[in-house]
């Protein structure tokens, strides 16, 4: 069967119902997957929009909801084809499996011939293309029209590939009869390109919207290892589909079956991601296709959530919106009604005022100006000239996780904003609001310090540990009108709801805990000198994973923030903080498959013993010594020892409580810090190397042989580690 050489529309939306006959969609992926299985995944890449009349899925793979999320998709446009990947790995045919067919078939069907003229730009897989029959070349020209003319197919490594005009010519090209295959990993574009948006950004990406298919700067696949290849996929996997099909039942079609829904809701949401925010012509087609609600929808909160399941138009809606405004280049934008839900309404009588906030280019990140923009009103900020255009930006809210793909909502998904500070004077306002930052860029280590001013906030509780005192906080700060508030230190900065900061009495105690919190982790992990800037943990009604979760900012939901502030308690704060900061230290040197979630879990331990001056096993129930007991002997049934162990955190993390147990701290300290020193060789490349080297590094800092020791727990070190440490006297904890 022949795709159709029609041109397709910029977008779809004059034509929805001219979709591609399901049966011709099978027809064309099942000539991209002939003799294709699986093919693996490599990196971490992310999801393609499709939307187009003449576009379709081609490797795809449920989420932990069955919903199908596409990793490549293919498209007609005009006289060409287009095939796009979201990881550029998957463009030289070398991750094994059947990889290398899935590329000969995807240069077939893209050049529409068995023999196109291969071009390769970014992409060094001549010889592999050479080898699959094709004649192939590698170019570093623009893609221009000249460039393009001496190619059938043109497979282009996009990250790097920006230019509106290259954009232009290729969707020309392609158009003409070209056929393209490009990948990128979208998600990462912000960091390669110094925090610009993807779909404001990358000419080429905006181009190849023509095709009705886009990278996106989304992630998924997080767990997965290979793509199955399926012939037969969800039509609703194309948004244009779903979009058709959710227009039929506003006007009274039949109801669609909710997988139906969660795969059309899915597929709206990734299309919607992709595009600029300037382009209303799909939002628009999503509205119609909704219908008028009168009005605002239904607003999540955490006593009534949205669900995928009872609110799907209202998600898809609230999801088109806050992508649009978090997106929207304007300098004013009304409230959105979510925003008094969360993160919360400014009254209108809290004074809008001035400040002079100073900015230190030598700690990168977020700087705190102790200042608040209410939803819906501009604020302004001046800096110097010489600083403009120079990567900074002003960011509106703390709360960046996003939900999109949560099957609960509790808040909008999506409600902060950041915008470059690219002249003297910036104006820009957050539909949301939010604490207001000051965003240093990594690069900027060398600028002088500078002073920026900020017109038109609202004060908000800052306590600066050496700067302010407990005198000052109780009588003045905390009764400044913001509705979130912070507290810092040089080492960490916490941001909570002011109601809990209010409660506050000794700001004091609670920053120098942190500050000590921090310095004892970044010490005996031996990472003093890398410390850039303090790290960051903040209260959020919902976050994106699980019960709190490591990153920049640390992110955990409201009711812990009383117990991140509240100093003095047996246990608090507690293990779920110094877990996630334990995270933050760990370095692949001394992690491996199977403790993920276990050096970090010592570092947490560490905490206790240093710095809480407590007994350092009375953090978590799961390390009593009634559990610890229990572990061994699990270890001592277990059919397979190895796989028990990394598969149980605890389990493991008796392993190293054994060793502190008996070696003590300045073991696990010496341990992490070895891998700075050359005397014990070179760092570990993989995992194997690891493991021995835990072996052979924390054998000869104890002077014991481990050997046995690890033996015991299962965890499998090479006979050469083995045989450096046999001449150490061997030592095994009573119980093993």
């Amino acid at each position: 069967m022949k795709l159709p050489r029609i041109i397709c529309p910029f977008l779809f939306v004059t034509s929805l119902n001219a979709q591609l006959p399901p049966e011709m969609v099978t027809a064309e992926r099942t000539k991209i997957l002939a003799g294709v299985k699986s093919v693996p995944k490599s990196g971490a890449p992310g999801p393609i929009a499709i939307w187009g009349n003449i576009a379709f899925p081609i490797l795809s793979a449920p989420d932990r909801e069955g919903v199908e999320i596409a990793v490549a998709a293919a498209a007609g446009y005009g006289k060409g084809r287009a095939i796009l990947f979201g990881h550029n790995s998957f463009l030289d045919g070398s991750l094994g499996g059947d990889h290398a067919q899935l590329m000969e078939n995807c240069v077939k069907w893209a050049g529409a011939k068995d023999k196109p003229r291969v071009g390769l730009r970014g992409v060094n897989a001549a010889s592999f293309y050479e080898g699959r029959g094709f004649r192939a070349e590698k170019f570093d020209g623009a893609l221009e029209k000249k460039t393009l003319n001496d190619y059938d197919v043109v497979i282009a490594n996009m990250q790097g590939i920006t230019d509106p005009a290259e954009g232009a010519a290729l969707a020309e090209w392609i158009k003409g009869g070209g056929g393209f295959i490009g990948g990128m990993t979208g998600w990462a574009f912000s960091q390669t390109s110094g925090g610009k948006e993807l779909s404001v950004a990358h000419g080429v990406n905006q181009a190849l919207m023509a095709t009705g298919v886009a990278i996106t700067d989304m992630s998924a696949f997080d767990q997965l290892r290979a793509f199955e290849a399926r012939p037969a996929l969800p039509r609703m996997m194309n948004a244009s589909e779903a979009i058709t099909a959710l227009k039929k039942q506003s006007n009274g079609g039949a109801a669609l079956a909710e997988e139906e829904v969660k795969q059309g809701s899915n597929a709206i949401q990734i299309a919607l991601a992709a595009q600029p925010p300037d382009r209303s012509n799909l939002r628009d087609a999503v509205t119609a296709a909704l219908g008028n609600t009168g009005g605002s929808g239904p607003i999540p909160t955490k006593a009534a959530p949205l669900t995928q399941a009872q609110n799907a138009s209202a998600r898809i809606r609230l999801g088109m919106e806050t992508r649009v405004l978090r997106l929207a280049a304007t300098e004013t934008v009304a409230a959105h009604p979510a925003h008094e839900s969360f993160p919360g309404k400014t009254g209108a009588d809290a004074p809008r005022i001035t400040k002079e906030v100073s900015i230190t280019p030598a700690i990168p990140g977020w700087t705190s100006t102790g200042l608040y923009a209410a939803a819906g009103e501009t604020i302004s900020v001046s800096l110097p000239i010489a600083m403009a255009d120079k990567g900074y930006e002003l960011r509106i809210g703390c709360h960046s996780d996003t939900l999109y793909h949560l099957e609960t909502w509790s808040r909008a998904p999506d409600i902060t904003k950041s915008v470059s500070l690219t002249a003297a004077q910036t104006n820009a306002a957050s539909a949301f609001g939010g604490l207001v930052y000051v965003e240093v860029p990594g690069r900027a280590k060398d600028d002088a310090p500078f002073t920026a001013t900020i017109s038109g906030a609202v004060a908000a509780p800052l306590f600066v540990l050496g700067k302010d005192d407990d005198a000052k906080w109780n009588s003045e700060i905390k009764k400044l009108p913001a509705p979130w508030a912070e507290l810092a230190c040089d080492k960490m900065i916490v941001s909570v709801p002011t109601e809990v900061a209010r409660a506050i009495n000794n700001p004091t105690d609670v920053m120098t805990f942190w500050k000590k919190q921090v310095e004892a982790q970044d010490d005996i992990s031996n990472q003093t000198a890398e410390r850039k800037r303090p790290e960051r943990m903040v209260a959020d009604v919902q976050i994106s994973a699980g019960f709190m979760h490591s990153g920049y900012p640390i992110m955990l939901h409201v009711p812990e923030a009383d117990e991140m502030v509240t100093f003095g308690r047996l246990k608090f704060p507690g293990w779920g903080y110094h877990h996630e900061v334990g995270h933050n230290h760990q370095r692949g040197d001394f992690t491996f498959d199977g403790t993920g979630e276990v050096t970090n879990n010592v570092l947490a331990m560490y905490v206790y013993h240093a710095v809480l001056e407590k007994d350092w096993l009375i953090g978590h129930p799961a390390i009593s010594e009634e559990a610890r007991k229990e572990n061994i002997q699990k270890i001592k049934r277990a059919s397979d020892k190895w796989q028990a162990w990394k598969s149980d955190p605890f389990l493991a993390l008796t392993t190293y409580i054994q060793l502190v147990q008996e070696f003590g701290w300045e073991s696990w300290r010496k341990y992490l810090h070895s891998f700075a020193e050359t005397s014990f060789g070179p760092a570990p490349a993989n995992d194997d190397a690891k493991r021995d080297q835990f072996l052979v590094r924390y054998s000869k800092i104890t002077n014991k042989n481990l050997g046995p020791f690890f033996e015991a727990w299962g965890i499998p070190v090479s006979s050469s580690a083995k045989a450096e440490v046999s001449k150490l006297e061997t030592w095994m904890p009573k119980g093993m």
